[in-house]
């Protein structure tokens, strides 16, 4: 930049020029381009057109030559254009370099026929041409098209040149001749000017000319002072701007470091720490009202002793910020305090409280500041000590949940599961079952009994279509189903009752009990009575036919020691059915009868091969074999072991007289989960499905000449010893276990 005013404006004269000529220049490039540029796409669509058969040939035949040719005998502004022949994969196959557009390479099925992409470098656009053999693309040919002042820019560039060096020469004598003439007068100005221009806003200008001249030093000296009255303006608003950026960061980074922790504690602590450090605050505190007292109590306080805290200033101040709501400033001991209440919806949830060491007070963008973080930390405060509220409540919901013994579960209208407890798992078989946004459907069919899993479902379901017709009055469904889980069989109870949110049906509450050890004690209280009301007859009824069989007994075998011949016979038949009436009521009475079993440890084997001694004859009369199945190991348990000898022979005797002539009867033993199983198996007839649940009552047989009483006297031995009884048969096999567990049951063992 010249220093003389004459220099500015020689200067001045040839930029005008040069710019005038530009603009020229510039009209004149633009009109060449825009004809020039419309040539190059029309020149590049021809092309492309032309390109289209050499390069589908290309893909078929590998052979480049025509496309050699077409490429080779281009003219005018056609050889200036680049053409590449691409794969489907945009990857070169022939011609010029890859040009890579801006944006990239398209997808190539989505081509068009002369779709125009920016270009890059000199490249000022690319046309693509899919080229389609039978419906599929094959590749594509691009073509690039130069800018177009690089292709026609010689010609045009030196007939602008030459204008531009004579309008040049004419500019800079005009401007000789002009700065000559008004040097004098603008000097000064030009300095004042210069001077302004590197920050002097306090320069002034004096002239002593008259005209244009004198009105623009004055326009200046105006111009000067007003530039050095604003600027100082805007120093004191920046001023002011970057404080209140400090505050604004601040108050940010404040909430930002609270928002992170949901942890009361820890969001207090954060607070009081920032408060005090941005106040200047040598020691702080954080009271908040006890929720159940409603007295104000320290939440949080600084590290450094309070030494003002409990002072009379300090609590009468500490009161009136609480009921007023509003700043409360005192002075005590040559300290400041300040209160300032944390308000949120209208309701002061507590008071932060900061003291410094002097006696100036805090000033007041202090005050400002606490002022705006107030209402922010107030929420903040709010919200985290109801977040821990309602952690806590969703705790105590959760402990309730998992004490409750039944399982439970409730769901919304769409079936879709709100809540449940682990026991639920436990009384359906589901296991690790996710209830994360599950629905009762997902639930039922991970339930390993399908049966149970669909009246479940068909149960809730049909439940909530009641539930939400305003005209239905049923609020409570009880139903008793049967579940299996793993090998046990449970009965369950299901209870079934709208969930409601104020006065509106959201959805249902699902209660599953399981009430089998309820039903079985019901069983029990029923065997009970009907072995009690037995017991009753049973001692009625021997008291009072014993009596007469003593005599009838007596009788009979006088009888028979005076008569002979047939009447000798008859009176031997009378006599073993004297025998048989009083064996029955000699069971009868066992079996009623209460009994404590004589524990001992006992070799079940020996028990056992004693047993079949007993009916070894028996056996061999109905020609059925005896097989044992006994383990290598000794297999000893505490048991009575004349009771559990009757009690096995009584499953003998029935199992050979259920064969008879022919047959096998086998004897095993075995151990299975802490538990002793005794097995008796014959190949005789199947026990009918509608008889095996009564085989064990007294008095039930299909026997002529049988009682009634042998498995139901087998069954009450097995149950004294706490065990049970299992049946199971098919054809040509019937199998009954007795199941026996270790340990002492009744009674104590000698040992």
């Amino acid at each position: 930049m010249p220093r003389s005013l004459q220099g500015k404006f020689i200067l001045i004269f040839i930029a005008l020029v040069i710019v005038t000529n530009g603009l020229f220049a510039v009209v004149g490039f633009s009109r060449e381009n825009i004809y020039t540029a419309k040539e190059a796409v029309e020149a590049a669509t021809f092309l492309g057109n032309i390109l289209q058969r050499p390069a589908t040939a290309y893909f078929d035949h590998g052979n480049p030559d025509i496309l050699d040719r077409v490429v080779k005998y281009r003219t005018g502004i056609s050889m200036q254009l680049k053409v590449t022949l691409y794969d489907t994969n945009w990857w070169r196959l022939w011609g010029d370099e890859t040009r890579i557009s801006p944006e990239g390479f398209p997808d190539i099925q989505r081509v068009n026929h002369g779709l125009q992409l920016n270009g890059s470098g000199i490249i000022d656009s690319e046309m693509l041409f899919p080229l389609i053999a039978d419906g599929r693309v094959l590749g594509a040919i691009g073509i690039g098209i130069p800018r177009a002042d690089l292709i026609r820019v010689r010609n045009t560039g030196s007939e602008f040149t030459l204008i531009l060096i004579l309008g040049c020469i004419i500019g800079m004598s005009s401007a000789v001749l002009l700065s000559r003439s008004l040097l004098e007068q603008l000097e000064q100005l030009t300095d004042a000017i210069d001077s302004f221009g590197k920050g002097d806003y306090s320069v002034q200008v004096v002239s002593n000319g008259t005209g244009e001249i004198k009105d623009l030093a004055d326009s200046f000296n105006r111009m000067a002072l007003t530039v050095q009255d604003t600027f100082r303006e805007n120093l004191q608003r920046n001023r002011v701007i970057d404080e209140k950026l400090q505050e604004l960061w601040e108050i940010y980074e404040l909430t930002r470091n609270m928002s992170l922790s949901v942890e009361f504690g820890v969001i207090l602590e954060k607070f009081l720490e920032k408060a005090q450090t941005l106040s200047f605050s040598c020691c702080g505190q954080i009271v908040l009202q006890n929720r159940y007292s409603q007295k104000l109590e320290a939440a949080v306080s600084s590290e450094k002793l309070l030494t003002v805290a409990h002072h009379e200033v300090y609590e009468n101040a500490l009161n009136r910020c609480f009921l007023d709501g509003t700043f409360v400033e005192a002075e005590v001991e040559s300290s400041s305090m300040i209160f300032v209440p944390l308000i949120a919806a209208n309701r002061v949830k507590g008071i932060l409280f900061l003291s410094k060491n002097d006696r100036h007070g805090y000033s007041d963008g202090v005050r400002r500041f606490l002022e705006t973080i107030a209402p922010v930390a107030a929420s903040l405060i709010e919200n985290a000590s109801l977040y821990e509220e309602l952690a806590i409540w969703n705790q105590h919901m959760k402990n309730i949940l998992a004490s409750i013994n039944s399982g439970l579960f409730a769901v919304d209208r769409r079936a879709h599961f709100i809540v449940n407890n682990d026991q639920l798992r436990n009384i359906t078989g589901t296991g690790s079952f996710s209830f994360v946004g599950a629905s009762l459907k997902n639930f039922c069919d991970q339930i390993p009994d399908q049966c149970f899993a669909a009246e479940l479902a068909t149960t809730v379901e049909n439940y909530l279509g009641r539930i939400f017709v305003k005209e239905s009055e049923e609020l409570r469904v009880c139903k008793e189903f049967e579940i299996s889980v793993g090998s046990d069989k449970r009965v369950v109870e299901i209870l079934l009752t709208p969930l409601y949110s104020d006065t509106d049906v959201r959805g249902a509450v699902t209660v599953i009990n399981d009430i089998s050890e309820q039903k079985n004690r019901e069983q029990q209280m029923v065997e009970t009575e009907k072995w009690a009301v037995l017991g009753r007859l049973a001692a009625s009824v021997a008291h009072e036919i014993r009596n007469p069989l003593v005599a009838i007994q007596s009788l009979v075998e006088i009888i028979g020691d005076e008569v002979h011949g047939d009447l000798k016979e008859h009176a031997r038949v009378v006599l073993g059915e004297v025998y048989r009436l009083n064996r029955v009521v000699a069971e009868l009475l066992s079996m009623v009868r209460p009994e404590r079993a004589n524990l001992r440890l006992c070799n079940l084997k020996d028990i056992i091969n004693e047993m079949l001694l007993l009916v070894r004859h028996e056996a061999a009369r109905s020609n059925v074999r005896l097989v044992i199945n006994f383990p290598e190991n000794i297999l000893q348990i505490n048991v009575d072991a004349e009771k559990i000898k009757q009690a096995i022979l009584n499953i003998l005797l029935n199992g050979i007289q259920a064969i008879k002539d022919g047959g096998q009867i086998e004897i095993g033993l075995a151990e299975s989960e802490g538990k002793l199983h005794i097995s008796v198996t014959n190949n005789g007839p199947e026990i009918p499905a509608e008889l095996r649940e009564r085989v064990f009552e007294p008095f039930f047989t299909t026997k002529p000449s049988g009682t009634g009483l042998g498995l139901a006297i087998t069954r009450k031995i097995v149950e004294l010893h706490g065990g049970r009884v299992e049946l199971d048969s098919a054809a040509g096999r019937t199998e009954f276990r007795i199941i026996l567990p270790y340990g002492d049951i009744n009674g104590q063992a000698d040992r």
